[in-house]
Order: C-alpha cells, then structure tokens, then sequence
C-alpha cells in the first residue's frame, strides 16, 4: 500500500473530536477528544475500531474531497 492508503485517508474513518466525544460516551470526562495526546487517532466506521490514522487495512477506499475526519456532527 503506498502512504496514500492508510486509515487516516480512508472513507471510513472519522476523527473529528465531535463525533468521537458522541460515540465514545464518557470520553470528556476522563480527558477531550480535543486533546494534543490523540494527534490522529479516530475511528474506523468499517470495522468499528480506534486506530491511528496511518494503520493500513485492505479495505481501503479513499476520500474524494474534504478534510480528513470531517463529515457529520453525530455517528451513523
């Protein structure tokens, strides 16, 4: 896979800290989604797992436009 093709590029990932604090319930309470010491991190909507955004997966699909992790406020 080339640097292209990792997580943090990918359609199904999502690492805005909006919808993280809304799918990880609590999550403020322990520390922010906002925060520096999640650099990249986010979650993968296809296998439904937080990664950093330059793991690989074979299901790779790229993102045609748009910030990387800005989609919806809320999970889907």
């Amino acid at each position: 896979m080339t640097t292209g093709a990792r997580c943090g590029n990918c359609i199904h990932f999502r690492n805005d800290p909006a919808y993280l604090e809304a799918l990880f319930k609590g999550l403020s309470s322990l520390s922010s989604a906002y925060a520096s010491v999640c650099g990249g991190d986010g979650h993968c909507r296809r296998h439904d797992r937080y990664l950093g955004a330059r793991s690989v997966c074979a299901d790779f699909q790229a993102r045609r436009t748009g910030r990387q992790g800005a989609r919806s406020k809320l999970p889907q």
